[in-house]
């Protein structure tokens, strides 16, 4: 049976959250010239104990930078990342750096490129294991093993002597999410895990994710452009466009209520509760580019509700509801007054 969309917030107590970042910006150098593209601009967010925060957004928004800059695939250029409350630097390199990624795991969003075709699946398990030194000897087999039967490939050994070629897509990301968890994480950044998946097999490995979240107490941040998974799977939901953080609360709020054009936006281009959000959406302009971005706030070109204000500044978080925040001088009293600068309609005003 589906589960229920994972709706009640995460418990809370006096330990810090999993991952706190502050001011999280990078910066890339891109041609000749050196150009700057900001992909990520200033975000600030937390991801509690035993918590799934969705993230989502169009492609190009930012949002595999983050995971990235979280699991230090990249160095951030500025900010701040603290894991259960200990700050990491933002240079990471040799023990630290393995001693960091055992506690923070990734799961990508293709299964076959992220597996190598010459090893067993045994062989895979094995390695981390062994690199964080949480199995020794016969301990690792048994160890591959139990992991194979908990992402629900039983019997383990029967399993661990295959290699990629030999499983389907849904299988292959089902020994991706062992070997994430092989190494006893704390956090697991999920990038688009179900999207190279047959749409078929996309629910058992959500409910799989979230199974793990409620056993093993594992937080987890969900990548996705497909706003209803984002639903189903997320305490809380972060939306994001152009590098930017725009709106950000309670899963149900986020998406039963959306208080950001753009989140309305989004929610209008899932045409019913099991579609997808579109790489594409029906709006007029384009998505900014991040090498020339607007100097206000990024959406306005294409919002149909945008003021003078819009373009002058980036608008601030606005608090819109408990726990709830979006970036949009709607929330401002006097500057939603101004006259809007088109007219509206192209977004509707509650979607």
């Amino acid at each position: 049976m589906p589960r229920s969309p994972a709706t009640d917030p995460a418990p809370t107590d006096a330990a810090p959250p999993t991952l706190t970042l502050s001011g999280l910006t990078k910066v890339f150098r891109v041609g000749r010239s050196g150009q700057a593209v900001t992909a990520v601009n200033d975000l600030t967010l937390q991801i509690g104990r035993g918590e799934v925060l969705g993230l989502v957004g169009e492609s190009g928004s930012g949002k595999s930078t983050v995971a990235r800059l979280i699991a230090r695939l990249h160095d951030p250029t500025a900010g701040t990342t603290r894991l259960g409350g200990q700050e990491v630097p933002r240079t990471l390199r040799g023990a630290p750096l393995r001693r960091f990624r055992r506690r923070v795991q990734m799961i990508f969003q293709d299964p076959f490129a992220s597996l190598n075709g010459l090893h067993t699946v045994g062989y895979t398990l094995a390695r981390p294991l062994r690199i964080h030194g949480l199995a020794r000897g016969a301990d690792v087999q048994a160890e591959v093993h139990a992991l194979l039967d908990r992402v629900g490939l039983s019997p383990g050994a029967a399993y661990a002597r295959k290699k990629p070629h030999e499983l389907s897509g849904g299988q292959r990301q089902r020994v991706v999410i062992a070997r994430a968890l092989a190494a006893r994480p704390d956090l697991i950044l999920a990038d688009e895990p179900t999207s190279a998946l047959d749409v078929s097999i996309r629910l058992d490995i959500m409910n799989l994710l979230l199974d793990l979240r409620d056993t093993e107490g594992l937080s987890l941040l969900f990548i996705t452009h497909d706003l209803a998974g984002a639903r189903y799977m997320s305490d809380r939901i972060a939306v994001m466009y152009a590098g930017h953080l725009v709106e950000i609360g309670p899963a149900e709020r986020v998406i039963g209520d959306p208080q950001m054009p753009y989140t309305r936006l989004l929610k209008a281009a899932a045409p019913n509760p099991e579609g997808g959000v579109g790489e594409r959406l029906d709006a007029p302009g384009e998505v900014p580019d991040l090498r020339h971005l607007p100097p206000g706030c990024p959406f306005e070109p294409r919002c149909p509700h945008a003021r003078e204000a819009c373009s002058a500044a980036l608008p601030r978080l606005y608090d819109v509801g408990p726990g709830h925040q979006a970036r949009c001088v709607l929330h401002d009293p006097v500057l939603a007054a101004a006259p809007a600068l088109r007219p509206a309609g192209v977004v509707p005003a509650s979607a």
